[in-house]
């Protein structure tokens, strides 16, 4: 909300001081400050276009982040759900295994309950004695076979007794087994469960911070727009003092200035013995044409038609700079000069010269910036040669 509230009042001051400088009488002085605040809007934009490119990587970054944990995320919970299988079917084993168990037991406790009412029985009845065994006997060789016959059954009762508590044991066996795996799988499933969360709190966190950096981002992108704005509306007045410093040099009415001096209407090269252009008219918003080449610092610069000098001075982007008012609807402009030749209010002839190349300003290197404006509008110098 501060944010916001600073923005506005900086757009609202920046929309005021136009609007000042255009209430009171044109004059080159005021032209220079509207210049100069332009240049200072330029470079709060120019800057805050930085500040917007790196948010919007950062963004970038915290998205690329946060999407690298919901994969994670979505990795975990696979694993989650299939130890979850793997749990239900170690839980349908167990249940059938209990199942088999239970039957096994009831196998076991029914025939130990025969066999023991079976070794009852033959030796509560008369039947199961030695003595009845002997007297039932026809001789010794049939005793013989009956008590063998006799120990046989109680051999075959054991046996399968025995055989189904081998059973059982297995079977238990199988169920501890089956009951390890299922904790050791539970335990890998609360270890899953665990990293989940944690991941799922990590990428909470990073969400916070891509709708904090798309927030900054957008704040960036609102002063941008508003910047903009400003320079725009500077532009817009500038153009218009420039239009009232022009008809006061030329009365009005397209007349002379007062010195009876006008224009040719042609121009001349501003920069002798040097035609290489190294940014052309328009090219990314560029108002002139530059002009460079070898050892040109220093080299004098001339007025390419003669006029009255508007202007010259600093300008933060111009650097040193002569701007002329050539009387007929026609304006030049020379900058990143290295040093002036002419004063503000002087009468200059064609060819004469007003200055020396530099790369002062907002320049990468020693060059002349040219510009031609035709009835307060910019227009490419390379129409006129």
């Amino acid at each position: 909300m501060f944010n916001s509230r600073k923005r506005l009042y900086q757009f609202l001051c920046g929309m005021l001081a136009a609007v000042l400088f255009l209430s009171f009488p044109a004059s080159a002085e005021t032209l220079s400050e509207l210049q100069k605040q332009q240049e200072s809007l330029q470079a709060q934009k120019e800057e805050n276009d930085a500040r917007l490119e790196t948010l919007r990587n950062d963004t970038e970054q915290k998205k690329a982040y946060r999407d690298t944990l919901y994969g994670q995320i979505d990795t975990v919970q696979s694993q989650i759900d299939l130890l979850r299988r793997q749990i239900a079917e170690l839980d349908d084993k167990i249940a059938a295994s209990e199942d088999r168990i239970a039957l096994k037991q009831d196998d076991v406790n029914r025939n130990t309950d025969l066999l023991k009412k079976r070794i009852k029985a033959l030796y509560v009845t008369g039947d199961a004695s030695t003595l009845a065994v002997i007297l039932n006997s026809e001789n010794l060789v049939d005793f013989t076979e009956k008590v063998q016959f006799l120990r046989a059954v109680t051999r075959h009762d054991r046996e399968l007794i025995d055989n189904l508590t081998t059973q059982l044991s297995e079977l238990e066996r199988e169920l501890a087994d089956i009951s390890a795996d299922k904790q050791e799988l539970s335990r890998e499933k609360k270890t899953l469960d665990t990293k989940g969360a944690e991941l799922t709190k990590l990428y909470e966190e990073a969400q916070r911070a891509v709708e904090n950096a798309e927030n900054e981002e957008l704040s960036a992108l609102t002063d941008s727009e508003l910047l903009s704005s400003q320079i725009e509306e500077n532009e817009a007045a500038i153009a218009e003092l420039e239009k009232q410093l022009r008809q006061q040099h030329t009365g009005n009415a397209g007349t002379a200035p007062s010195t009876g001096y006008v224009g040719s209407g042609s121009f001349l090269w501003p920069m002798p013995g040097y035609t290489y252009l190294t940014c052309y008219f328009g090219e990314n918003g560029h108002r002139g044409v530059d002009i460079a080449g070898s050892n040109i610092y220093g080299k004098p610069i001339i007025a390419s038609d003669g006029g009255s000098v508007i202007y010259a001075g600093w300008n933060d982007s111009y650097g040193y700079c002569v701007f002329l008012d050539h009387g007929n609807g026609f304006q030049t402009r020379y900058a990143h000069m290295s040093a002036l030749a002419v004063e503000a209010g002087t009468v200059v002839e064609k060819g004469q010269i007003i200055g020396y190349v530099g790369s002062t300003g907002n320049s990468s290197g020693p060059h002349l910036h040219f510009e031609v404006i035709l009835n307060g509008g910019l227009t490419n110098p390379m129409f006129y040669f």
